[in-house]
């Protein structure tokens, strides 16, 4: 298997869909919502589109940035979201 740029970052954001409760838990097949562990994701992201910025292709830039600004609409509406389960609770 070959792992490239777009799998790495595609990797942490099914890790933040699912730390948002919009993805099951691969784990224990089940909604959980965890917003510490998503803004975490989220941050590590922003870590890995500056550290790389200058060295990616076109569309490596735009699928990171895609990516980004997707987990934190989603981070935004799911904060403002009181009605969906957080860390320890399930849909």
């Amino acid at each position: 298997m070959k792992i490239d740029f777009s799998g790495i970052v595609q990797m942490f954001q099914m890790e933040g869909y699912v730390a948002l409760g919009k993805l099951k838990h691969p784990a224990t097949d089940t909604i959980e919502k965890n917003l510490d562990h998503a803004s975490f994701i989220i941050d590590l992201i922003s870590v890995i589109e500056d550290k790389t910025r200058g060295n990616l292709t076109d569309g490596e830039q735009r699928f990171i940035q895609q990516t980004l600004q997707d987990l934190r609409l989603n981070y935004v509406a799911e904060s403002n979201n009181p009605l969906s389960p957080t860390a320890g609770e399930t849909a």
